[in-house]
């Protein structure tokens, strides 16, 4: 169309992103470091594989992160049982839309079911919680996922 700049290389400024689409996404060449750049791109995330973290029934596939920020984008999937086991706060905003199962929250009785949007804001204490059925969410934050390491991961990758 006229007066739009044309595709020349389609790509980023630099940035520092991670997970299964930037991966997929980033340019060849390496800008600087960590920063890379990147092209539009569009997965489906059937295509993708389940990650195991090291909290039993649970597992994710990693969107995307802002490695400099921790702002994240993943799919979580609760085993039926499985759940956060204790009380506990976020660093940033938590975010989470249900796209499938029962997954509630103990203290409160939020249950989130399919459709269901719910919001933890920074600093806000919640949990623990279980999922009734094999619960799958879209989770995001805008920042760190943690103020300190949770001991329920015996690895500090899962609590990025």
């Amino acid at each position: 169309m006229a007066g739009e700049p044309p595709l020349v290389d389609n790509l980023s400024a630099p940035a520092a992103y991670s997970g299964e689409l930037p991966d997929r996404s980033a340019a060849p060449a390496v800008a600087d470091g960590a920063m890379r750049r990147f092209r539009e791109i569009m997965v489906d995330v059937a295509d993708l594989e389940w990650v195991d973290k090291t909290l039993a029934g649970l597992s994710h596939k990693m969107l995307w992160r802002d490695d400099e920020t921790g702002a994240s984008i993943a799919l979580v999937r609760f085993q039926v049982g499985s759940g956060i086991p204790s009380a506990h706060a976020h660093a940033s905003n938590q975010f989470m839309f249900c796209l499938a199962g029962r997954y509630t929250y103990r203290p409160t009785g939020i249950t989130l079911v399919p459709g269901s949007f719910y919001w933890n804001p920074k600093g806000s204490v919640h949990g623990p919680t279980v999922a009734e059925e094999e619960s799958v969410l879209l989770e995001v934050y805008d920042g760190p996922h943690y103020p300190t390491h949770p001991d329920w991961y015996t690895s500090a990758e899962d609590a990025r």
